[in-house]
């Protein structure tokens, strides 16, 4: 199974210009190479690194070989995803990829070691105690975000351990819905009127912001979808961490395939349907479960 943590990063000045101009360089190259694929009609990694390695270690020869590789690489997975029917292309801070042979992280002392376009920088972080528990897994890669807002950087490390082996057999059936986020088949409603009030806030809230339709009601309407994510990712999480404490081994949820693409009962009601995250709740199950052994 495998957890990501996400580390806030402290270095001089001077480390961060380095940071900075290494995202801006390699986001550049992974435009490159995606328009190459896309233009050539390939996501094939072979045939692309052949075809642009050469002249891009030219072009930019302070990119370190392995970062040149890894934007090839994310290029290449990003015209495979969309299946070559548009061109993919990433943001000036969009994150990037970092392997083991380019960063050096040590936990116990708090540091990590980075390449850049100037050399290694050495960036220290505090580890938050919920994150010890996951601190003797393997590391498998890792991401280096910059946050141009508030000019800071995270560093996703994505770690990697056993899964528990799963045993019993005890199901518990979970039907997902509007009215009650999760019913359990022990006869267990998940719902509650602090759930239903704030999602009719959040709706009321967007139709009176709408409405006015000018720059300032944008940014609050982005501001506002933001709050009303993470609010439904904190139900999602609360609701899935309670049923797979249950006394069960076997989580069986309903098929919830096309429901978006079905007939449809009105405005009212299409609205509640597109305003919740039921895969996100599944999610949440699946990877507590399998930590559980379930």
């Amino acid at each position: 199974m495998d957890r990501t943590i996400k580390l806030k990063l402290e270095m001089p000045n001077e480390g961060k210009e380095n940071l900075k101009q290494t995202v801006v360089l390699f986001n550049h190259v992974f435009n490159e190479v995606a328009s190459y694929g896309f233009n050539n009609h390939t996501h094939s990694k072979v045939s692309i690194h052949h075809a642009t390695y050469k002249d891009i270690r030219e072009l930019h020869p302070e990119l370190p070989s392995s970062l040149v590789q890894g934007a090839r690489d994310v290029a290449c997975e990003a015209l495979k995803g969309v299946k070559l029917k548009r061109l993919p292309q990433s943001h000036l801070f969009s994150a990037i990829r970092y392997n083991k042979r380019v960063i050096r992280i040590v936990f116990e002392h708090g540091y990590a070691t980075v390449a850049s376009v100037n050399g290694r920088v050495k960036v220290c972080f505090t580890i938050p105690k919920y994150y010890e528990q996951y601190l003797g897994w393997e590391i498998r890669s890792s991401a280096l975000n910059y946050d141009s807002r508030n000019d800071l950087f995270y560093l996703h490390v994505t770690l990697r351990a056993e899964s528990p082996k799963p045993s019993g057999n005890t199901v518990l059936g979970i039907d997902r819905g509007i009215v009650n986020v999760a019913v359990c088949s022990n006869n267990v409603f998940f719902n509650d009127s602090g759930v239903k009030n704030t999602r009719a806030k959040y709706a009321y809230l967007r139709k009176e912001i709408q409405s006015k339709g000018t720059k300032s009601a944008k940014r609050l309407l982005k501001k506002i979808s933001g709050r009303e994510r993470r609010f439904v990712t904190d139900v999602n999480h609360h609701i899935a961490k309670e049923i797979v404490n249950m006394p069960f081994d076997v989580f069986a949820l309903e098929d919830l395939t096309s429901i978006r693409v079905q007939k449809r009962r009105g405005k009212n009601f299409n609205r509640k349907l597109n305003n919740w995250s039921f895969y996100q709740l599944e999610q949440f199950i699946r990877y507590k479960a399998e930590a559980l052994g379930k």
